[in-house]
């Protein structure tokens, strides 16, 4: 069924002139009439007859009256929401983070919905392994991850993080030699399996530095970590970006040489077409830009 001419149906049924609904459509009173005619024939039956009152609705066009209104209403709205989804205003978006963005994800999701209120936002602290994954299959849209991406995948540099030493504040460092200072300490790492490449990042920067540390106990969260080193139980190596979320009395050193830093970005399939994630990546850059420019 055309919804033109529902349109036209409905015009003429609630201003019984031929001029008047023609002025509401824009069309002139032949090609109204035209539209009235095709509707009729496709349906077999008249839906008017012409009086000295102007169009009168026949016991047809009476009974089909109302549901031709809320067909014509449904469509409208269909297409009002087709228009947001299109022009990325309204929809949903599933987010991935991980141990590099506690701060800075939240914070430009916190924007992006101040200005897309609309927009459902589900976030899951998810390893990168599996955010990597979950971008391929389009089970997830965007992910604050480490660069750089692996085609089709597409990154967006949103900053820069590095590797620091976590001791309780009791403890004094050496800069020039961090982990004689640490020697006599537990050592507490991240498993694994929880922060693949986090891992790595560490296992990269401890060969270069000619360094082997034994953990003497695992966890499978930061904020785990830096609370058994709050607890005095010994001292672990995580991204600055923990600073965030640890506890007062731990301090952080920052650790230097090779492997010691790495870039965060947005990362995102981009052989998945998706208007909503254009405008939060958008959104996202701008954001960050205007944030340096004022440093």
């Amino acid at each position: 069924m055309d919804i033109d001419l529902l349109k036209a149906f409905i015009a003429l049924a609630t201003t019984n002139t031929y001029r008047e609904a023609s002025e509401k459509l824009f069309i002139t009173q032949s090609a109204l009439t035209k539209k009235i005619q095709r509707l009729e024939d496709k349906l077999g039956s008249k839906l008017f007859e012409r009086g000295r009152q102007g169009a009168q609705l026949t016991l047809v066009g009476e009974t089909l009256l109302p549901d031709a209104q809320r067909v014509v209403e449904q469509f409208d709205n269909f297409t009002q929401l087709t228009h947001s989804v299109v022009d990325g205003t309204l929809g949903h978006l599933n987010i991935g983070f991980g141990i590099s963005s506690y701060s800075v994800a939240p914070e430009i999701i916190a924007l992006f919905k101040k200005h897309f209120p609309n927009v459902h936002i589900t976030l899951n602290d998810t390893p990168s392994q599996h955010q990597h994954s979950a971008l391929l299959s389009g089970e997830m849209h965007i992910s604050f991850n480490r660069l750089p991406a692996e085609n089709p995948l597409k990154g967006e540099k949103i900053y820069s993080d590095r590797l620091v030493l976590a001791v309780h504040d009791e403890h004094t460092i050496d800069i020039d030699s961090p982990f004689a200072s640490v020697a006599t300490q537990p050592y507490l790492a991240l498993s694994a399996e929880r922060g693949l490449g986090l891992h790595h990042q560490i296992q990269s920067y401890l060969v270069s530095q000619s360094v082997s540390l034994q953990p003497s106990q695992q966890s499978d969260d930061i904020l785990t970590l830096l609370a058994l080193v709050s607890a005095r139980l010994g001292y672990t190596i995580v991204p600055e970006s923990a600073k965030a979320i640890s506890p007062p009395n731990v301090r952080f050193f920052a650790l230097e040489g090779e492997h010691s830093q790495w870039d965060i970005g947005i990362l995102y399939n981009a052989s998945k077409q998706n208007p909503l994630r254009e405008k939060f990546v958008d959104t996202a850059l701008k954001h960050l830009q205007s944030t340096i420019n004022n440093e």
